[in-house]
């Protein structure tokens, strides 16, 4: 059963704890209070990593969360009144006291700067107003006000109150509608009609249940190297077979489902759309290719393909290679065809900053520029630059003897020092910590 939050203002708790009760039948509805807009900032991102899907009563926040550059990874939607619910909520006043003053009545989205009052009167003479209005409050509130829009709409309401300006006052903002209630200033909601929210709460519905389906979808990582464009896919050679080993010990360090097969010009992974979006870190970081070039020193070109079925992946992953290929970057081709390009960059973001040059590093240490590159590379994905000889070994799938001798090496040139000791789990004598420092 999916898990959704529905965000909106305590006034309202008790009317959608109502409304969505019939739709919890299918789905887990939690109904979660927020007392001002802007803590819709951070509480979005936050709840997105603990529900499938979000409904949020404020569509004015999703404008700042694109604005400050906040990404939800989840499925999200937005529930806001629409014209019919504010002219049935116009109505309903008019017809419950026919004796009203509409020029007496004041809209409470109009009051966040005092200088711009709206009665029902003015639109009564001109129902277009209305509409360019309501738009105009989305589209020129600033972050500032956003934040503080419930503490500047109260005050100017609570300042025409005591200048005697309006007798009624028909509300959007649920916390204004709270003051209103405290201060005992007659005032009417503006309801979302109940039917619009369930239609809201089944598209997002159907949104989580169509990224769940899409989560299974056949995928195809297509690699090459330099080499692989020259050989056969029927030789097999010494590097062929350190790739291969290098692509399951990523995909055991990943806890990935791989199927690794040879095919001309290089080799292909049968996977799921699910991994493929954990190994890229949803489409921004081709983690495979790091991992390729930190153990084997290869820039390997990769192209990921996902597809509503096996062929449609593979066409997708060999369209992608190309792609990597003229362009140097990693690249994925989504079943709808959306091309991604993406680097292949360190796991760990406080990976330490790359000083000299490999080359001058070269020439310093005695070791080969590409060595430098990958023990540098080594040092980024382990997220350390302190390190045994045998994690270093491992993480470049080489012997511990050459792991020896790159670290000599860097001992004599002063690019390493021993910091520490660390008992062996055999009964040899405890391996030497070395700092290193490229």
């Amino acid at each position: 059963m999916y898990k959704i939050a529905l965000l909106t203002y305590p006034f309202l708790l008790s009317f959608f704890e109502e409304v969505v009760q019939p739709f919890r039948d299918r789905c887990d509805v939690e109904v979660i209070p927020f007392e001002k807009q802007h803590m819709l900032l951070t509480m979005i991102p936050a709840l997105a990593e603990q529900y499938d899907g979000l409904c949020v009563f404020s569509a004015l926040a999703n404008r700042f969360l694109g604005q400050e550059n906040i990404e939800v990874r989840k499925p999200i939607l937005y529930l806001d009144r629409h014209s019919v619910d504010f002219f049935k909520t116009f109505f309903t006043l008019v017809s419950e006291n026919r004796n009203i003053d509409l020029s007496r009545v004041v809209l409470d989205t109009f009051l966040i700067r005092s200088d711009y009052v709206r009665t029902l009167d003015h639109i009564r003479e001109n129902i277009s107003t209305f509409e360019e209005s309501r738009t105009e409050y989305t589209e020129d509130v600033s972050l500032e006000e956003f934040n503080q829009i419930e503490a500047i709409v109260g005050a100017n309401i609570l300042s025409l109150w005591k200048q005697g300006r309006f007798d009624f006052i028909v509300c959007r903002i649920a916390h204004i509608a709270s003051l209103m209630e405290r201060e005992g200033i007659p005032f009417a909601y503006v309801y979302p009609e109940k039917h619009r929210v369930m239609e809201t709460l089944e598209k997002l519905f159907n949104r989580i249940r169509l990224e769940r389906q899409a989560e299974g979808l056949p995928a195809s990582i297509m690699i090459s190297t330099s080499g692989d464009i020259r050989r056969e896919y029927h030789e097999i050679s010494q590097e062929s077979i350190r790739i291969q080993k290098a692509l399951l010990e990523f995909s055991k360090n990943y806890s990935s489902n791989f199927t690794i097969q040879f095919m001309a010009q290089g080799y292909e992974i049968l996977t799921s759309h699910l991994t493929v979006q954990k190994i890229t870190a949803d489409f921004t970081n081709c983690q495979l290719g790091y991992y390729l070039f930190s153990t084997l020193g290869i820039n390997a070109r990769i192209g990921y393909g996902i597809g509503h079925d096996i062929a449609g992946a593979r066409q997708n992953a060999m369209q992608a290679r190309r792609a990597a290929e003229d362009s140097d970057l990693s690249c994925v081709i989504t079943e709808e065809g959306k091309i991604i390009p993406i680097h292949a960059k360190p796991v760990s973001p406080d990976a330490p900053k790359q000083g000299e040059s490999a080359s001058d590093l070269a020439n310093k240490t005695g070791l080969s520029a590409v060595t430098v590159q990958r023990i540098r590379s080594a040092i980024q994905f382990l997220g350390s630059n302190e390190i045994t000889n045998y994690t270093l070994a491992k993480t470049l799938q080489v012997t511990v003897a050459n792991a020896n001798r790159f670290l000599n090496a860097l001992l004599k040139s002063g690019n390493a020092e021993i910091v520490d000791t660390k008992k062996s789990m055999s009964k040899g004598r405890p391996s030497r910590i070395y700092r290193i420092s490229l």
